[in-house]
């Protein structure tokens, strides 16, 4: 056990943090200064750093897996003491794979301009360099949670109950004030949208109306607007503004306005925006869904806990203890619980980062709803799930078709102006093979953007001459269609687990109690 600790500590609180750091260096000094002129000493250097790193990773998990499968423990136990492995050692290894790619890839190549793959390779690396630097705190939050219960239980249990439910309800506050918040800055978002596409439609200075509209506002959003507004006072475009105070519109609504500006369809971007904003305003409710659901389950999950926990740490002994000095034979049940509590006692440090999944899952999930996942550089996602960005995509293309521009063109602004540089290497592909005489459907069909039905849709809508009006109602489609699939996960998720909470708290009561049912038994 003390070996299997020391090496579980060693690898969060010493490697993990060590590769967390060196990765972000690497993807910033790549980022920042380029790819070119380094020297050959540097390389060297970042090369050999990264194998001696790769080595580590996997002397830490041979190690690892060789005192577990020495351990002699049941099939269960064992699978419980590698389960932490499974999920977070896979994470440096990555890292610093990836960590090597970059930095065999420096000094190669002739231009001097950062490639596309090169920079959507140094974004992976920073996000999973902020994982891993992260990593540790996974044990840090269940301890700031249920530590002050724990130390005040052994003092006043009416006292730790007291602390626990103070500390929930601080936490359920916590959670609504960020939903409302949440829900404030996607209304301000539509509001401000709608402003932009009056002024925009009936020639209105922007500049002017948003000092009025400033005036009606207080805070930090006040102070943007201004920014926004003496942006546009100074000669900035519109999408030079926004761009400049990010934030204040969606991401997606930059790249439609800059399509806009191009194809002198600024008002129709502005409109398209202010309509799904708005659209989306009216659909909170399904994110609300899964985020009370986690909510729940993390604390009923975390009282689960503090009760299975205080009875297997002060309980179970003594309950062991008084049952074998009546020399009653304990059923097969109780043994298994008394063992399972021995196990997690022994190895409690193991289950700790799992108690702050549920906590991390919320908090990821408020903050990506506050500042908008599109708005995010996100690796990853786009390469798991290539028709995310679909949406926005057929919405930009009908833009342009609607005022007899080419797709092109919209196209060519998404690969250069998008947040998610995996994005941007996929529409310049697409582009690529438009220009070689691809049609649009098919190219986009093949880099999996849409699929077979839909691609021969939008030819048979082309050919009838409402193709603006064909790609937006897809659009819409996909959205609705991935807001059901949503809705049902939810709706079939909640009755799996709360089932799967009653029959560990009714297991639990059962082999507690059934050797207080034997002993009346054999007494009568």
């Amino acid at each position: 056990m003390e070996i299997l600790g020391l090496i579980y500590c060693l690898a969060f609180f010493v490697y993990f943090p060590i590769a967390g750091i060196s990765s972000i260096l690497l993807a910033r000094r790549i980022k920042d200064y380029g790819h070119q002129a380094v020297n050959p000493l540097i390389k060297s250097f970042w090369l050999l750093f990264t194998m001696i790193m790769i080595f580590m990773s996997l002397a830490f998990l041979v190690c690892y897996l060789l005192l577990v499968i020495t351990h002699h423990h049941s099939i269960l136990g064992s699978l419980f003491l590698i389960l932490p492995v499974i999920l977070f050692f896979p994470i440096p290894i990555i890292l610093e794979i990836n960590c090597y790619r970059a930095a065999s890839a420096l000094n190669k190549g002739a231009e001097y301009v950062l490639p596309e793959s090169l920079r959507n390779l140094t974004q992976k690396i920073q996000a999973l360099g902020w994982i891993s630097l992260g990593t540790p705190l996974m044990l840090f939050v269940p301890v700031l949670i249920f530590a002050p219960v724990a130390i005040t239980a052994s003092l006043s249990l009416i006292v730790s109950l007291v602390l626990f439910a103070i500390l929930f309800l601080g936490f359920t506050i916590i959670v609504s004030l960020l939903r409302i918040a949440f829900v404030n800055k996607k209304a301000n978002e539509s509001e401000l949208l709608w402003l932009l596409t009056v002024c925009v439609e009936k020639n209105i200075p922007l500049a002017t109306e948003l000092d009025t509209y400033s005036k009606t506002l207080s805070g930090k959003y006040r102070e943007k607007i201004q920014e926004l507004s003496s942006f546009l006072h100074s000669g900035f475009s519109l999408t030079e503004a926004l761009s400049a105070t990010p934030g204040l519109v969606p991401q997606s609504t930059i790249v439609a306005a800059r399509i806009g500006e191009k194809s002198n369809s600024l008002g129709i971007a502005l409109r398209d925006a202010a309509v799904q904003t708005t659209k989306n305003l009216k659909q909170l409710s399904d994110r609300s869904n899964i985020a009370n659901l986690i909510l729940y389950l993390s604390i009923v999950v975390s009282i689960q806990f503090l009760i299975t926990g205080f009875i297997m740490y002060w309980i179970i002994p003594k309950f062991k203890k008084i049952f074998l000095d009546f020399g009653v034979e304990l059923p097969p049940l109780t043994l298994s619980l008394m063992d399972t509590s021995d196990f997690v006692i022994s190895y409690f440090y193991l289950f700790l980062p799992f108690c702050s999944l549920p906590f991390i899952v919320l908090f990821l999930m408020y903050f990506g709803n506050y500042y908008g996942w599109f708005n995010l550089r996100i690796p990853f996602i786009t390469e798991w799930f290539p028709r995310l960005n679909t949406p926005h995509c057929l919405r930009q293309i009908a833009q342009s078709v609607s005022v007899e521009a080419p797709p092109l063109l919209a196209l060519e602004t998404v690969s250069e102006f998008h947040r998610w540089s995996d994005v941007r290497v996929r529409t310049h592909l697409i582009n690529n093979n438009i220009n070689q005489g691809e049609n649009i459907w098919i190219a986009l069909r093949q880099n999996k953007v849409i699929n077979s039905a839909e691609a021969s849709l939008c030819a048979t809508a082309e050919k009838m001459g409402n193709l603006p009006y064909v790609l937006r109602t897809l659009a819409d489609t996909i959205e609705q269609r991935r807001a059901r699939k949503l809705r049902y996960l939810t709706e079939i998720i909640k009755p799996v687990l709360i089932s799967l909470l009653g029959i560990f708290v009714g297991l639990f009561v059962i082999a507690i109690f059934m050797p207080l049912i034997k002993i009346l038994r054999d007494l009568i």
